[in-house]
């Protein structure tokens, strides 16, 4: 029988011997793994060189449509309504016949006032002769033409009494409401009539103190109606007071409005210039999301190494957004981002280059 011992070192022996074999093997595995790493071909993304460019941050506010100007239309003499010349809706020019009283007796006190002061002339002219012959006091020749005077503007009363019975538009605009029918009487100072001045339009939205500073008159703004209509003016006003509630300040902007197509009263969204800065313009396509979550793209650093930067949003545009945070000029993985990592070192190939074959080391991602 074999010694207790000699089995003992036998074993010892076979089991030196296998994990001997064993590292022998791993490490002709770590060696080929790390060959095969040099050897295998980077991924190949499509890039593109971004340049930043001026843009104008822009304010967006709420707001409304109100008309130019809206003047209430009153009666100056009282009367009964005799013909209507304006229906609700119809466009007026300034001086325009909205509605006519009945002359009433205004004719005979206007021809009664006339032959008083043909009368008071003819006196006034006789004692004046007299008194160039001595024959009158200067009182009496004061006296005539004091009664001449008041003949003259006893005419002038009755030609304005009986031109108020034409009751006209003061602006041009549309009658907007017609409060009087034929055969109404009105009084000295009755509504009669509004009429609302469309052409231009304001769009009045609120600011608040933040910006109030950067907003100019004489600005160029833009206008969303309702009904997705985008329309251009410059801002005229913008307010010195605050609202009492609100804090925020007045701002107008005036939209042209010749075929008065734009309505009082319309919600609209105002949008104005602010400050500007330098931003990439870039397809939102090319946004991606960094482990942390963060938005950002990603663009070739040194040794074709992978770079994410974060960005902001700051606007947008039918031709791409405008992103902040961005180097001036970068080059841009634009296609392929999505399968690469930060870090990660890569074979860009140009936006101009032809696509590389399967052959060549793959497609671009």
């Amino acid at each position: 029988m074999l010694r207790p011992w000699i089995i003992t070192l036998a074993i010892v022996v076979g089991v030196a011997i296998w994990m001997l074999a064993g590292q022998l093997y791993q490490s002709k595995s770590d060696t080929t793994s790390a060959l095969d790493a040099k050897t295998a071909p980077l991924p190949r993304v499509r890039t593109s060189v971004s340049s930043a460019a001026p843009m104008t941050n822009r304010l967006v506010l709420q707001g409304r449509t109100v008309a130019e100007r809206t003047v209430q239309v009153s009666a100056e003499t009282a009367g009964l309504v005799e013909a209507i010349a304006a229906e609700r809706g119809a466009t007026v020019e300034a001086g325009d016949l909205i509605v006519r009283l009945a002359k009433e007796g205004r004719e005979a006190q206007l021809l009664e006032a006339r032959s008083l002061r043909e009368t008071r002339k003819v006196e006034y002219e006789a004692i004046k002769r007299l008194k160039a012959s001595g024959y009158q006091a200067e009182t009496e020749l004061a006296r005539a033409r004091a009664a001449l005077d008041g003949a003259e503007a006893a005419v002038e009363l009755a030609t304005l009494e009986l031109s108020r019975i034409h009751i006209r538009a003061p602006i041009a605009g549309i009658i907007n409401t017609r409060n009087v029918e034929i055969g109404d009487f009105v009084d000295r100072g009755n509504p009669v009539a509004t009429v609302v001045d469309l052409d231009p339009i304001r769009i009045v939205g609120q600011v608040s103190e933040r910006y109030l500073g950067q907003v100019d008159v004489g600005a160029l703004g833009e206008v969303r109606l309702v009904d997705d209509r985008v329309v251009q003016g410059r801002v005229s006003y913008v307010g010195k007071v605050a609202a009492n509630t609100t804090r925020t300040f007045p701002v107008e902007i005036e939209i042209p409005n010749p075929d008065g197509l734009i309505i009082e009263g319309l919600t609209a969204e105002l949008s104005l210039p602010v400050t500007e800065v330098r931003a990439h313009r870039l397809p939102p396509s090319v946004l991606t999301l960094s482990d942390a979550g963060e938005l950002g793209v990603k663009a070739i650093g040194e040794d074709t190494t992978v770079i994410f930067y974060p960005v902001t949003v700051l606007g947008d545009s039918p031709q791409g957004i405008w992103l902040g945070g961005l180097p001036e000029q970068l080059q841009l993985l634009t296609i392929g981002h999505e399968f690469v990592q930060a870090g990660q070192r890569v074979q860009p190939v140009p936006e101009q280059a032809s696509v590389p074959s399967p052959a060549d080391g793959g497609p671009v991602h």
